[in-house]
Formats: C-alpha cells, structure tokens, sequence
C-alpha cells in the first residue's frame, strides 16, 4: 500500500511537532540554567549555613539551594 499525500503530510506534521517539542525543553532547559547561575553569581557571600566544604573557602551553603533546585529541574526537562 502506497501513502497517499495527505498521509505524507500528516506524517511530516507529526515530525515537525516533535522537533519543535525538543527544542522548546532545550531553551527550558538553558533559560532554567542561566537563572540558576545568575543566583549563584549575584548572591552576595556567604548565604548562610554550610552545607558542604569543598576547601577552606569554597563550598555549597544554604544560599545556593534555590540554584540547586533549578539545575535539577532544567536536568529533568532536558531529559
């Protein structure tokens, strides 16, 4: 059976919508990764509690939990 032109184009249709898709969870995803960073970066130091020491002055405190939060969730939605 041979598809017919309408078929064909329902099927392109069906493509572009998941391409389309895609790309708007990647510019979620970046857009959600950027704020994440710009709370990091424009926080003043320190925030709070330390939460994790990696050396003497670096590490993760309370502060930087909302910018966590948001790279798990633009992990999530490029995945």
């Amino acid at each position: 059976m041979v598809p017919t032109t309408t078929d064909r184009a329902g099927i392109v249709g069906e493509m572009l919508g998941r391409i389309q898709t895609r790309r708007r969870r990647r510019v979620l995803a970046l857009v959600l990764a950027a704020v994440a960073v710009g709370l990091v970066v424009v926080e003043p130091f320190p925030k709070g509690w330390v939460l994790l020491s990696l050396t003497r002055t670096h590490g993760v405190d309370a502060g930087d939990l909302p910018a966590v939060a948001l790279l798990l969730v633009a992990v999530g939605v490029a995945i």
